[in-house]
């Protein structure tokens, strides 16, 4: 019994250290990122980002209330999921591989749909309310944005990378629209992000809120035309991706062939112009080599209108048989 009662002070102290150290690894986090941000290798950050992944759910089951990990491990699914998951769904479909692209594209689906989740658990870490605010409605949500969050440093991350996560979520479920229907949450998460610090993570924001308005069902390309030359002032167009994606989705659905071949050369002439963002550029010249690849089928040649096909003359009509009064009123010879 006193052997029971030593063990117990001696489990609580080494659960107490065990929690000690998963936090003091936030901070070595934190200071490391930046590092990988800059790195040159796109295939080497591929192949350590999900050990990193499952390293940062080890430490969600120890210290799930740590912001700088809850943060992490957002980034590293939402990151690893467009950046390598995507890339390669591209490539299958571009081989004609459909069924693995699906496969693949359902993982990018279900990291997407964590690192919301994620993000949702981090905003109500210091806020209450969302799901009851969500439920209410799109005007009640956005009131309650206004309201409860006004400090840039502190409510920034989770709510850029919760709108984020979920509109790409969204995007990757485009046949889903029940998910579709949920995308102006989402801008409004982004756009009150954006409201408290619209340099946050690289102007990210702006670039969402861009897409966003370019993308959706029914989009007005002169309304959405402001976002993209308001983000392209932010990053000075040293953001590669920015530049990408304003072809794929801005010039694409304009059909301005000229505007998405310049936007895409532009990229792949680009020296190392943002070495804090080399990783990002590097995923964009991939993009935007292989789009170029494809300019004929985003934009079809034009095809000259066939000659009409001239209508017929209707041929005359038969004359009418004589009826047999006409015959007996004939003039015999």
């Amino acid at each position: 019994m006193v052997r029971a009662a030593l063990l117990i002070p001696l489990l609580l102290v080494g659960c107490d250290v065990t929690k000690f150290t998963a936090n003091s690894t936030s901070g070595l986090f934190r200071r490391a990122a930046p590092a990988i941000e800059r790195h040159w290798d796109y295939e080497l950050v591929g192949e350590a980002m999900p050990s990193n992944i499952v390293q940062m759910e080890g430490l969600l089951q120890i210290v799930p209330e740590n912001e700088t990990i809850v943060t992490n491990a957002i980034r590293l699914y939402t990151g690893y999921a467009y950046g390598w998951i995507e890339d390669r769904v591209e490539v299958l479909q571009g081989e004609g591989h459909f069924l693995e692209a699906e496969a693949e594209m359902t993982r990018a689906r279900y990291m997407y749909e964590r690192a919301r989740d994620l993000a949702v658990h981090l905003i109500g870490i210091d806020h209450e309310g969302f799901q009851a605010k969500y439920d209410e409605g799109l005007e009640p949500f956005q009131a309650w944005l206004q309201e409860e969050f006004d400090d840039a440093e502190d409510d920034c991350p989770g709510l850029l990378f919760a709108g984020y996560a979920w509109g790409s979520y969204i995007n990757a479920n485009k046949s889903d629209m029940e998910a579709v229907a949920d995308l102006p949450f989402a801008e409004a998460l982004v756009q009150r992000s954006i409201e408290l610090d619209p340099a946050y993570f690289n102007h990210a924001g702006l670039i969402f809120m861009a897409v966003a308005k370019t993308a959706a069902p029914g989009a007005d390309l002169d309304a959405a035309e402001p976002y993209w030359q308001r983000a392209i002032e932010a990053t000075e167009r040293r953001n590669l991706l920015l530049l990408v994606n304003m072809a794929k989705a801005y010039s694409v659905r304009r059909q301005d062939r000229e505007q998405f071949v310049a936007l895409l050369r532009e990229v792949l002439e680009a020296g190392d112009v943002l070495p804090e963002q080399r990783l990002q550029n590097q995923i964009a010249r991939r993009r935007a080599a292989r789009y170029l690849r494809q300019v004929n089928e985003l934009f079809p040649p034009d095809v000259p209108p066939a000659a009409p096909v001239p209508t017929p003359e209707p041929a005359p009509a038969p004359a009418p048989e004589p009826t047999a009064d006409a015959a007996a009123d004939a003039p015999s010879e």
